[in-house]
């Protein structure tokens, strides 16, 4: 049965793509109208939402190259289970990628030949996504940094002949592959250098070119098969999609698709002192987290799909912990995920998540913290969630209730779980905006210690839950410490319910300094992060990268911002290799 299935949906793809082709005729890249849909358009309307099984195929060793697996990077072993839960959950399509680098030899004749047992296994995995019904997406991953960037732009050079080589056994390996399998040419690629006349733009329309060529002439089902085309370093600026788009309408192929990733901007990604999706972002500008999807699909809007190239946004996410005190503040987390997934829609789109949405063993599970907002955006439903944070300090009891505006995008707001209506809070409708009761927030004040004394669910009409915490704190207060800017510093800290929102680092004369002395705030978070904060065991650590920074011996200055609103200074003393905590200053 999931044979015929796929054979069916094979058919009905080729169908659609056929008939397209026929409509537009070959050169529709460059006068597709408006309202007209091109194969590569309608094929990624049809991958949905998509997902990444990340860091199974695409981790490896280097120590021991016979040890490097799908388990090399910590993940669990791909399982059929895997892939149908995943399905069941409503994604419709899946990017597998996968890494030549240690899965390949160099054979007497000159040529890199992969490992047949590895080929085998990932094919074995390929093969149960298109039996669950999925598009997939098969490239070569990690061997873009590990080793394709030090090409040298000479086609008789190593990086080039491997690589060919590699395309060359993955198109025969594959060619009869229904054509709800794509062939993505490289993931984020990127060049050291250019060299002479040959710009980095050229080496990449350089390796695109031979693996369209390798693929569009291996038999099969490759004739027509859709290749995914990255940008460079899958950058959605403007120059790199137009660039792109440049090199796609000179392939005259109806068949081809642009890809980007999008972590949105590396001071919120990353968690680099901006932690809200509407906080503005840089100094003198408007810019903001929300308004960089927006520049995103517009730009790509402009570059590519009002041209007649399908877009897929081959991986999204973000660049902090996933976990800890130094994650992306969670609803803010949320609000990013259900925009992009909203406009991305919109555009017609596919965004494909990189994080685990949901857990990867069983019982399969959605991830608390945003697996529901992703849920929501597969069908069909926009998300509601508080305007604000959804963290609400008090340090006192109230003299009044407290009001939280709710953005509604389109839902109703029906009610807060356990919470009783008049009692406990109130809803005003015009204004969308819940007061919690006076009595309600002292009650839970007076029984709660410091930390989070109430955690309630909001419910709207549609889409995911929304969490709201109510928390009681305290002046934090830090203790005195040692350390070494080799093995950093750790500092013992009670933050009686307080949460570290951001820090900054000053010299003597109140300059920035560290790492990230281009920006205003510090990176929060361990490798490669500057400053790390633990609530669990009481600690605020400057890490051995701050001090990797040429940082002078002196005094320095730590001011540390906490969502509540406090700001505290901390001196540290360096003294060569020597750090000494000394403590809270003016």
């Amino acid at each position: 049965m999931l044979r015929t299935i796929r054979r069916l949906r094979s058919l009905t793809v080729c169908v659609l793509a056929l008939s397209m082709v026929l409509g537009l005729g070959i050169g529709h890249l460059k006068s597709v109208s408006a309202a007209a849909v091109s194969p590569s358009q309608a094929y990624v309307q049809a991958m949905g939402t998509g997902w990444n099984v990340f860091n199974t195929f695409d981790s490896f060793r280097t120590d021991d190259f016979s040890l490097s697996d799908e388990t090399s990077w910590g993940q669990p072993r791909v399982t059929q289970e895997l892939i149908l839960n995943a399905k069941a959950k409503g994604f419709d399509s899946i990017r597998i990628p996968m890494t030549a680098y240690t899965r390949y030899t160099l054979g007497a004749d000159g040529h890199y030949v992969f490992n047949e047992a590895w080929l085998a296994r990932y094919k074995e995995v390929v093969d149960w996504a298109v039996d669950a019904g999925f598009y997939v997406m098969i490239n070569l991953h990690h061997d873009s940094w590990s080793w394709l960037s030090d090409w040298d732009g000479n086609t008789q050079s190593e990086e080039y002949k491997r690589y060919v080589d590699l395309w060359t056994q993955l198109a025969d390996y594959f060619k009869d592959e229904p054509n709800t399998v794509m062939f993505e040419t490289m993931n984020e690629p990127g060049f050291k250098t250019a060299t002479g006349s040959i710009t980095t733009q050229d080496k990449l329309n350089m390796i695109n070119q031979a693996a369209h060529q390798v693929i569009r002439s291996s038999g099969g089902n490759n004739a027509t098969r859709m290749i995914v085309i990255p940008t460079y370093y899958t950058s959605a600026d403007a120059d790199k999609a137009d660039a792109t788009y440049n090199f796609i309408a000179g392939l005259n192929d109806p068949n081809i698709i642009a890809t980007v990733h999008f972590y949105t901007d590396w001071v919120f990604s990353a968690n680099i002192g901006i932690t809200g999706f509407d906080e503005q972002l840089y100094d003198g500008s408007t810019q903001t987290p929300r308004s960089n999807i927006d520049l995103m699909l517009n730009t790509l809007q402009q570059s590519l799909i009002s041209k007649g190239v399908g877009v897929v946004i081959g991986e999204y996410g973000w660049l902090s912990p996933d976990s800890g005190a130094s994650e992306m503040q969670p609803g803010e987390k949320q609000k990013y995920l259900e925009y992009l997934n909203y406009k991305a829609k919109q555009y017609g789109v596919c965004p494909m998540i990189w994080p685990p949405a949901f857990e990867r063993v069983p019982p399969y599970d959605w991830m608390p913290s945003y697996g529901p907002v992703i849920k929501a955006a597969i069908e069909g439903q926009r998300s509601s969630y508080a305007t604000g944070l959804n963290e609400t300090y008090i340090n006192e009891k109230v003299t009044s209730g407290i009001q939280i505006p709710l953005t509604l995008n389109g839902n109703r707001f029906a009610g807060i779980e356990g919470l009783k209506e008049h009692k406990d809070y109130t809803y005003d409708e015009q204004t969308a905006t819940i007061t919690l009761s006076k009595n309600f927030v002292n009650k839970k004040f007076k029984d709660g210690g410091y930390g989070t004394i109430a955690d309630f669910v909001i419910k709207f009409s549609a889409g995911a839950d929304w969490h709201q915490y109510l928390i009681k704190y305290a002046t934090p207060v830090f203790q005195t410490a040692t350390g070494t800017t080799t093995e950093g510093i750790t500092i013992p800290v009670t933050y009686n319910g307080s949460k570290v929102r951001r820090a900054a680092a000053f010299d003597e004369a109140g300059n920035r300094i560290g790492a990230t002395s281009w920006f205003k705030y510090m990176h929060f978070g361990g490798y490669p992060g500057e400053f790390s904060a633990d609530y669990t065991n009481g600690t605020f650590s400057l890490t051995s990268r701050f001090f990797d920074s040429s940082v002078l011996d002196g005094t320095i200055k730590i001011t540390i911002e906490f969502y509540d609103g406090q700001i505290i200074n901390y001196a540290v003393q360096k003294n060569g290799t020597d750090v000494t905590g000394i403590g809270v200053v003016n």
